[in-house]
């Protein structure tokens, strides 16, 4: 993250519903206009089909104090990038199934009316700070390499279809040593890695990257990192070494493309790749805490 700052009085919203986003609600534009009327706020609402840059246009266009967007973290980075650091501060709201955003900047993001009433009621902006690659934009973290292929068996896991997440588990071959890399987090000398995690920094004030690069020797060590990150949070798996830097770039070593997933986004990159940060990239709205 980037700086904090208070917010201005909130009056009146705009308010873009991806319908087609994972656990949004067929009655999302009902559950919003309630907390708006509760809270005196006026509301316009732009319902996205599949153009999610028109619809943030649009609602840039209603000259709204903030732009409340309800959908995946697909969704969300696009309205993120199409609204930029000029435009009114972004409210996400958790309407995926990962959801990284929201999870980093809210303390309640599966009731959405609480995490609403808990922002507008006391607003602060965080200037939040990207992560870029080829043209295109994370704003929690990237993850490379073959467990990147556990996305969607943990999702299924979170929805509690296990049936599906054993089918996709062993569909995925996530644990096929055959991803190595190198990678060089400038001005820290370079190392190898099976698995890479370059996350944003969660520090109010302090925009960097995170990095976090496994290098198991066999399968079990492997496994076991995976199978973390599966269950619970990559981050805090064992074996998994930190380093802090600004760019750093990653080499494939045996194969044409880096698998990679950008705020859970899946993505194939050049076998080489620079991975750069951009401060102030947007503005965000979140609770102000005590």
């Amino acid at each position: 993250m980037g700086g904090i700052s208070p917010a201005p009085e909130i009056r009146q919203v705009s308010a873009v519903i991806n319908p087609l986003a994972g656990s949004v609600p067929e009655d999302s534009k009902a559950r919003l206009q309630a907390v708006f009327d509760a809270l005196g706020i006026k509301a316009r609402f732009e319902i996205m089909d599949r153009d999610c840059e028109e619809a943030c246009e649009r609602a840039r266009g209603h000259d709204s104090d903030a732009v409340i967007v309800w959908g995946g973290d697909g969704t969300l980075a696009c309205a993120l990038n199409t609204l930029g650091p000029g435009g009114p501060p972004i409210l996400p709201l958790a309407g995926g199934t990962m959801n990284m955003l929201p999870r980093m900047v809210h303390d309640q993001v599966d009731d959405i009316a609480a995490c609403l009433h808990a922002v507008l009621e006391d607003p602060r902006i965080i200037e939040l700070a990207a992560g870029e690659v080829e043209d295109q934009r994370f704003y929690v973290g990237a993850l490379l390499g073959g467990l990147t292929r556990l996305a969607g068996p943990r999702e299924s896991l979170r929805k509690a279809d296990i049936m599906k997440a054993v089918t996709e588990f062993g569909e995925a071959d996530a644990f096929s040593l055959d991803t190595p890399m190198r990678y060089v987090p400038s001005p820290e000398p370079g190392a190898t890695a099976q698995a890479l995690g370059i996350f944003l920094s969660e520090h109010p004030g302090k925009p960097g990257f995170e990095i976090l690069a496994a290098a198991p020797e066999n399968l079990f060590d492997l496994a076991y990192t995976g199978l973390t990150g599966l269950l619970d949070d990559w981050r805090r798996a064992a074996g998994v070494e930190r380093v802090s830097a600004r760019t750093v770039t990653v080499d494939a070593l045996e194969s044409t493309g880096l698998e990679a997933t950008l705020d859970g986004e899946p993505v194939t990159l050049a076998r080489n790749a620079k991975f750069e940060l951009i401060e102030g990239a947007a503005r965000l709205l979140a609770a102000r805490k005590a």
